[in-house]
This record gives structure tokens, sequence and C-alpha cells, in this order.
């Protein structure tokens, strides 16, 4: 795995290891720090985190899955949701709306037998059966099915 994928993993996992919750009106550390608080801040998570990591070239700092998408498009760092990697940026459509609806990292490859791939995501919640998968109440390590994905890219690594 680059180094630069690991650092962000890196601060990923700390906020999942100690179980961070959000605050009333989902008040969390990554909305003040995007500048919008008390919003859904899944994707204020991820790029967090790879500011966190000191790579914040690497995407594009956005609080919103449909910029992120449209943005990762236009650099054209779309992978196949099969050839994940740890460090990839997972883009989800839980209900085939059309449109990226909440977002995590990839801490591994897909299991081709589950065809699930290991992430961690922030405003979701720790039951996948129980409550919001896209406003949840904090960070939490998660197995999605492949077929969830809308979009998956790959960061374009120093190394």
């Amino acid at each position: 795995m680059p180094k630069q994928a690991d650092a962000v993993l890196k601060y990923a996992k700390k906020w999942a290891d100690e179980k961070y919750k959000e605050g009333p009106n989902n008040d969390t550390v990554f909305g003040k720090w995007i500048g919008l608080n008390n919003q859904p801040w899944c994707c204020a998570f991820v790029v967090w985190c790879f500011s966190a990591a000191k790579v914040l070239d690497k995407i594009t700092k956005t609080a919103s899955c449909e910029v992120l998408e449209a943005w990762a498009r236009k650099q054209n760092l779309v992978v196949n949701p099969i050839t994940v990697q740890a460090g990839d940026v997972l883009l989800y459509d839980f209900h085939n709306e059309g449109k990226s609806v909440h977002v995590g990292i990839a801490t591994g490859p897909m299991d081709v037998k589950s065809h699930k791939i290991p992430t961690v995501e922030g405003n979701t919640v720790a039951d996948t059966a129980q409550g919001s998968q896209v406003n949840g109440d904090g960070v939490y390590y998660k197995k999605r099915l492949v077929t969830t994905v809308r979009v998956a890219f790959r960061p374009k690594w120093d190394e």
C-alpha cells in the first residue's frame, strides 16, 4: 500500500478505534473543520482524513458526495469496484437513486466470496441492518456489498 494511503487510513481508523460519536444535530469536529457543522458529515470525515495525513491535494475539499464524485470522474480517478485497494474512496448509492449519497475509505480489497469491501466510514451506524447508513451517529468499520458502490476512485498517490 502506498505510504500516503496508509497515512490516510491511519487517521480514519483512529476515529473508528476510538468509537467517535457525533454530538446533537450532527455536531462533529469534521463539520466544524470544513465549515458546515450540523450537516451530514460522511464526506467531511473522508476529506479531513486526507488533510490530517497532509495529502489534501489528492482529493477535493468538499462536504458533498455528489461534488466528490464529479471531481473524481473529471480527474479520471475512477476504478472498477471489484479492483478496490486499501486507501481507495468509495461512493455509495444504496437505493439506486442515481447519485452518490454516502462515502467511505476502503481498508482492503473486496472479499471474493462475500463480494464485500471492508471500509471505515463516518456518519453511519454500527449495525448495517439497523438505522440510516447515510446519516448515522459515528465512525465505524463496515463491510459493504460491492453492488452498493456507485463510484470507486483511487487517488494519485506520489509513490
